[in-house]
């Protein structure tokens, strides 16, 4: 009986010891089995948005493969170099303000057109686009004086495959019109005395309406004179005993002579020869001395 008690006392004691180590064993696993995972993050400061540009862009048409300037109140900015057609494209980085701009350019000559001028507001941030412009042709005429009869020609430049109406003042109201050739050349004759050109001083200038039907604008003005082609008076360069003014004196101015002769204040005055209000020997004597027969 105490053999049998014993034995109950050691299994007790075996199954004590068996439920205090599997928890020990369990949680031995779990520990050596784990592993601790690390996220980071790095936060940057923000970056400032980036100031916005202030921009002023031009594009027109001028005179093909010619150099354009560009002033910024009078102060000369840049070169526009236009291309084959005519046309300039030009974007300038710019602080805001009030700005007069001013383009102006020579032909592939190096005639001189017209100034251009314009005002503007330029606004932070914004691209103001000044598009549009079309400078006025340029215009010279062959000769600054011409005579009735004659022929004037004018010609310049402008983009090409124009329409270039040129107008003369002060008689015309109508212009009269030629086309620019692929090269944007034009040129146009006209007779003085005809088309409306009378004698005195006159004024030409033009413009240019375009393929897309753009017009530009004036050309510069240019002047000329149209003169009456008079025949000279043979008389003036006569001698004073030619009364006939035909290059001799002769008989034929003797009978002249004599048909007026004692008259005072004759209806032809060149036979009165020396100016004194009478037709007398002192003529006579006179036409002997420019006798030629």
């Amino acid at each position: 009986m105490r053999s049998i008690k014993n034995a109950s006392i050691i299994v007790g004691v075996f199954f004590v010891l068996i439920f205090s180590i599997i928890p020990s064993v369990v949680n031995s696993d779990t520990v050596s089995g784990s592993h601790s995972v690390s996220v980071s993050a790095v936060v940057q400061a923000p970056q400032p948005p980036e100031e916005p540009k202030t921009v002023v862009q031009f594009t027109g048409l001028a005179y093909p493969n010619s150099e354009l300037t560009l002033l910024r109140n009078g102060t000369f900015l840049t070169n526009i170099t236009t291309n084959s057609s005519a046309e300039f494209d030009i974007a300038i980085e710019m602080n805001p303000g009030t700005y007069t701009f001013t383009i102006y350019g020579e032909d592939v000559n190096g005639l001189a057109g017209p100034i251009f001028n314009i005002s503007v507001t330029l606004n932070s941030g914004v691209t103001l686009s000044i598009t549009g412009i079309f400078l006025g042709p340029t215009i010279e005429a062959d000769r600054t004086s011409v005579k009735t009869g004659e022929t004037i020609t004018f010609s310049g430049y402008t983009a090409p495959n124009s329409q270039v109406d040129l107008f003369i003042s002060p008689e015309t109201v109508d212009s009269y019109s030629i086309t620019s050739n692929n090269n944007g050349l034009w040129s146009l004759s006209l007779i003085a005395g005809e088309d409306l050109m009378n004698s005195g001083n006159h004024q030409a200038r033009s413009n240019a309406t375009s393929g897309n039907g753009d017009i530009s604008e004036y050309s510069k003005t240019i002047t000329f004179t149209v003169t009456e082609d008079v025949e000279p008076n043979p008389c003036e360069l006569a001698s004073p005993a030619d009364l006939n003014c035909d290059g001799h004196v002769n008989l034929v101015d003797f009978s002249i002579l004599m048909f007026y002769w004692q008259e005072k204040n004759p209806a032809n005055a060149r036979a009165d020869i020396n100016k004194d209000d009478i037709v007398n020997i002192v003529d006579f004597s006179i036409m002997m001395f420019y006798w030629t027969g």
